[in-house]
């Protein structure tokens, strides 16, 4: 991070209280979700988004599945 002036940074996705701002300055990303930000190298993004992908099709099976069951057969979660 640049101590002698202030960071240009550059919204690049802002939804549903998820940003991320990039700094060309520091060649980093900051994924703000909520209150709580963490810096990442750019290349990292593309490793996190496929990784969210993997989950929301996961969920979504996880989804259809529960609805095509009987409720005597429904899929038990344990925590």
């Amino acid at each position: 991070m640049q101590d002698n002036k202030a960071c240009e940074k550059i919204e690049l996705a802002n939804s549903c209280g998820v940003r991320l701002i990039y700094c060309q300055d520091c060649q980093a990303v900051e994924l703000e979700i909520g209150a709580i930000s963490v810096r990442l190298c750019p290349d990292v993004i593309q490793k996190i988004a496929n990784v969210m992908m993997k989950a929301s099709l996961q969920l979504d099976h996880i989804a259809t599945s529960s609805t095509e069951l009987t409720p005597n057969t429904r899929l038990q979660m344990i925590h």
